[in-house]
């Protein structure tokens, strides 16, 4: 059964819409991930360790010159998150591209993301 929530992955999907346009923010992904939290987006190798984290962030999010996010965020029987989403952005060229997918997301009992993979949809 999945239950509706508002959790760590509100504060982190707005983190992420608004960094692209403060990029100073990428700084506060301490408030959202553990200290050895780890990242995996679809295929790509997973990054752990937020100094990684950080910079994996920065650099998936460059170039984009706007990044909007819409979500519903679950809670499945074994207490994973899942995150299902639409992004949408404009890259720095005015190309426009969208992604839907699914986020699984584990949280720590600091209320902190220790584990957070993305699945493409169609994967």
């Amino acid at each position: 059964m999945t239950h509706s929530t508002a959790t760590v992955v509100d504060r982190y999907i707005t983190l992420v819409d608004r960094a692209v346009h403060e990029p100073d923010l990428w700084e506060e992904l301490g408030s959202v991930f553990a200290p050895r939290a780890t990242v995996r987006f679809g295929t790509r190798e997973p990054v752990s360790g937020l100094g990684d984290i950080e910079e994996f962030y920065r650099g998936f999010y460059s170039g984009m010159a706007d990044v909007a996010h819409v979500w519903n965020t679950g809670v499945v029987d074994d207490g994973t998150l899942e995150v299902r989403f639409i992004a949408s952005w404009r890259t720095d060229a005015g190309a426009l591209g969208s992604q839907g997918g699914t986020e699984y997301v584990s949280v720590d009992a600091d209320g902190l993301i220790t584990s957070l993979r993305v699945e493409e949809a169609g994967a």
